[in-house]
């Protein structure tokens, strides 16, 4: 791992249920630079699926059970609801 680095349990949620999708679920181990941006990939990656589902994505960083960090993004306003496709 890279120094001045934090690995995490991470994952993304939609209406409390981790998001799987096409058989993948969005949940794993990231390795995140620690400063003030730290958690900005994991808000991009909830913004980039929300865009995609329609609908609000909860990103949640666990370091060792415990959580680190979370948010929740909202699709753009031109975003279609996958799911009601």
């Amino acid at each position: 791992m890279r120094r001045n680095a934090r690995e995490y349990d991470t994952e993304l949620r939609a209406n409390g249920r981790i998001i799987s999708l096409d058989g993948v679920a969005y949940q794993g181990r990231t390795v995140l630079r620690e400063g003030p941006d730290q958690f900005a990939p994991l808000e991009r990656w909830a913004k980039g699926v929300a865009e995609t589902l329609g609908e609000p994505v909860t990103w949640r960083a666990l370091d060792h059970g415990e959580l680190a960090a979370r948010g929740t993004v909202q699709p753009g306003p031109g975003a279609q609801n996958l799911r009601a496709l």
